[in-house]
């Protein structure tokens, strides 16, 4: 549950600290405050954070950043290499998306604009559509 504490400015106008805490057994896992000038924006925020944090997976995307595709790719390359064995073609599809300019992307900002934007250019660059279905 989060906590609001109220303080007092030197003008005398009165601001609220909305804090959102997630504890472990008795260690804190995360911390996240916000100021407001109204109590129920505070409490408002508080809400929502609190809900947002209970998200499977949130709290892991909050302390550690969204990961890239290309960390994805690398962790499904070093997870899965080993279980299904596949062709030379898929890896160097795989490596080749690693090192792209598009494995830089964030992988949950990735939009159906930023595809056909790397499909367009590898088109243009003679890539044919067989290589464009494996990319």
């Amino acid at each position: 549950m989060a906590t609001i504490r109220a303080r007092k400015q030197a003008d005398g106008s009165t601001r609220y600290t909305a804090i959102v805490r997630i504890r472990r057994g008795k260690t804190t896992v995360y911390q996240e405050y916000k100021t407001f000038a109204l109590r129920a924006a505070a409490t408002s925020w508080a809400k929502h954070r609190e809900v947002t944090l209970e998200q499977p997976g949130a709290l892991t995307r909050v302390n550690h950043g969204a990961p890239t595709l290309a960390e994805l790719i690398r962790w499904y390359i070093d997870t899965f290499e080993s279980i299904s064995k596949w062709q030379r073609s898929k890896q160097a599809h795989l490596e080749f998306l690693e090192r792209h300019t598009l494995g830089k992307a964030g992988a949950l900002s990735l939009t159906a604009a930023m595809l056909i934007d790397h499909v367009r250019s590898r088109l243009a660059k003679g890539a044919g559509w067989a290589t464009m279905a494996n990319d």
